[in-house]
């Protein structure tokens, strides 16, 4: 029995160790003496270390990462946690970032991907599980900065200063582009104004506020425009109306007599320029802007003065008697020396007229006194001397061609014989250096003739005027060569209207009237001669004929075209019957004057454009103050005055020698 229940006892352990062993997973210890029933090496069966096993897994402790986060505005926070991806949402303080990491293990944490406009750090983010949960990983992000800027246009001046908050920026002068000192972090708002504006600009600021994105703004726009100032000034003796101010040219201004004040009505941009003219000036008065250009600075002009005088200035007026001459007739010259030198057709010595020298500021001096009577002016011929013809004397009575040095000593070159006397007029010095003129009788018809003289006194005659039939006769003006080398100008009488005519003379004597006067609206009786415009046509004055019948200016072409460019009105408001020629002015206007007409019926000095508009410059009132009758020709001094002569008036009656100053 023993025996068999030991069998029996022991077979029913094999089956429980069987079950057992058949039960326990594959690779644990087993039980000794099951391997060929469970399957399993019988070395390594314990039964009692394979529970102390099980039951020291179930008590191994897992450690975790976490991480504390600052400044995370922005999703897009990827962390690297060894190697899986932790997605970090924003505004996050805090991030568990692994779990069950046994203690020893080693464990790295980096940025994988950064938030949008965010730059993230690191602190603490590697190490060793050291048996307990990781706590010191900090992730710290911030906004990343961008630079703020753009375009600036028109900044022409210094001293433009741009803001961002307090963040401000000069600019400097001529400056297209501009970046803020300080950049803008990301989300930020930006607002770009200007702290300070340049001097005489107006800058505004366009696309200047917004949020910073993820990139330089480069799109604000500051445009600079100038300011615009006005221009004006202070205005003195402004005594009459019509005085008209330009600026550039442009921007007409009216003003009324006794105007003191000024301002242009168009106001002027910063940096442009500005000129102040006088465009019209009122009868009478000469009006000069002083201080009147200049470029426009960041201020309004106030300084321009405009002084306003008498346009007339009386230099000298004559004397008469034996040491003076008295009543000037004709034209006046300008020596090469600067002084003016005339004639007189009375005064000095045998009260037969004079030769004067006066200055520019009105000093005179007794150069000559003729015995016989000057009809004519003097001119400067090339060897320095003055030459000129009296009306009568000579050996046969009927006038002579003198000639006289700067010291005054006279010489007699010519004696006009019987039959060919009366020289009115002056001489020319033609191109071939014999001296040229006129006789107003003589001849063989009487009517006058062109003459040439050589200096050595030798004298012939180029042309006899008919008494019948259409040529000229009674020239009572001198002659002009033309660019053509022959000689032009005019009678009184003849041609086919017997009211005068233009007339020219070859050097070999041949003549051509180039053109008769007719009267009535026509040109009638030429006193004065022509001269030669810069365009190559004629131009002189007629005493009688035109719109009044108070005498024209006309124009003749070289073919003989004439066109009346103006018929003198009379009256107190217009000069009439001029005795005197025009001349050509700098500005390529005509200027001259009349022996009647005027304020007072004594004559006016005028002034014609190229486009027929007649300007009276000064009205002749007689009187010790001021001239009366002017029957000389202008002339246009260097310094750009207008000199010249009056029969009669001033202190004695005696006539004046005056100037016209003009605008």
């Amino acid at each position: 029995m023993g025996t068999s229940v030991f069998k029996r006892q022991s077979a029913a352990k094999q089956a429980f160790m069987v079950r057992f062993a058949a039960a326990l997973p594959c690779g644990l210890p087993a039980l000794a003496g099951l391997l060929a029933l469970g399957g399993c090496s019988a070395d390594s069966f314990n039964p009692f270390s394979a529970f102390a096993s099980q039951s020291s897994s179930a008590s191994v402790q897992g450690y975790s990462i976490a991480s504390r986060i600052s400044g995370l505005n922005s999703a897009g926070l990827a962390l690297m946690v060894n190697a899986e991806a932790v997605s970090v949402p924003a505004g996050a303080g805090s991030q568990v970032l692994a779990t069950a990491l046994q203690s020893g293990a080693a464990y790295s944490v980096t940025v994988q991907t950064e938030p949008m406009g965010e730059t993230c750090s690191i602190v603490g983010g590697s190490g060793t599980v050291e048996a307990a949960n990781v706590t010191g990983v900090v992730v710290t992000c911030a906004d990343q900065s961008y630079p703020l800027g753009g375009t600036i246009s028109g900044l022409t001046s210094a001293g433009l200063v741009l803001a961002n908050g307090s963040d401000s920026l000069p600019v400097s002068q001529g400056a297209t582009l501009f970046t803020m000192p300080t950049f803008t972090a990301y989300s930020s708002a930006y607002d770009v104004t200007v702290q300070t504006q340049p001097p005489g600009l107006t800058c505004a600021v366009g696309n200047g506020s917004g949020t910073m994105g993820v990139g330089a703004v480069g799109s604000v726009a500051v445009s600079c425009a100038p300011n615009l100032y006005t221009v004006g000034g202070a205005i003195s003796g402004l005594t009459a109306d019509g005085l008209v101010l330009l600026d550039n040219g442009g921007d007409a201004l009216t003003l009324g007599a006794n105007a003191t004040q000024f301002t242009m009505p168009a106001a002027v941009a910063y940096g442009s320029p500005f000129a102040v003219t006088v465009q019209t000036t009122p009868p009478g008065l000469v009006c000069t802007p002083g201080n009147a250009n200049g470029i426009m600075g960041p201020a309004n002009v106030t300084g321009i003065t405009v002084a306003c005088a008498s346009n007339f200035t009386l230099l000298y007026s004559f004397a008469g008697g034996s040491g003076d001459g008295a009543s000037p007739y004709h034209s006046l010259i300008q020596g090469g020396d600067g002084n003016f030198y005339g004639t007189t057709l009375k005064g000095g010595a045998t009260n037969a007229g004079i030769i004067f020298e006066v200055t520019s500021s009105g000093t005179e001096s007794l150069v000559y006194s003729f015995a016989t009577t000057p009809y004519s002016g003097v001119m400067q011929a090339s060897d320095g001397n003055l030459y000129g013809t009296t009306s009568s004397g000579g050996t046969s009575g009927r006038g002579t061609v003198f000639e006289v040095t700067s010291t005054g000593t006279e010489t007699l070159l010519f004696s006009f014989p019987a039959g060919s006397s009366d020289p009115y007029t002056g001489l020319i010095e033609g191109t071939d250096g014999n001296f040229y003129g006129t006789t107003g009788a003589g001849g063989a018809n009487d009517q006058g003739t062109v003459f040439e003289i050589t200096p050595s006194g030798t004298q012939t005659v180029l042309h006899t005027f008919a008494k019948t039939g259409s040529d000229g006769k009674q020239p009572y003006a001198g002659l002009i060569q033309g660019s053509d080398g022959a000689f032009y100008g005019t009678t009184y009488f003849g041609g086919t209207n017997n009211l005068g005519t233009v007339f020219k003379v070859a050097s070999d004597g041949t003549e051509t009237v180039l053109y008769s006067f007719a009267g009535g609206s026509d040109a009638a009786n030429p006193y004065a001669g022509v001269i030669q415009g810069r365009d190559g046509n004629f131009y002189g004055t007629s005493y009688n004929g035109g719109a009044q019948g108070v005498g024209t200016i006309y124009e003749v072409t070289p073919g003989g075209t004439e066109t009346v460019l103006y018929s003198f009105a009379g009256g107190t408001s217009d000069g009439a019957n001029p005795e005197a020629g025009v001349i050509e002015g700098t500005d390529g206007d005509l200027y001259g004057a009349t022996y009647l007409g005027g304020l007072s019926g004594m004559g006016t000095v005028f002034e014609l454009t190229a486009g027929g508009t007649e300007t009276i410059l000064h009205h002749f009132a007689g009187g010790t103050s001021d001239g009366a009758n002017p029957s000389a020709n202008l002339i246009q001094s260097s310094d750009g005055a207008l000199y010249g002569s009056t029969y009669a008036g001033g202190a004695s009656g005696h006539g004046t020698f005056f100037k016209i100053t003009l605008q």
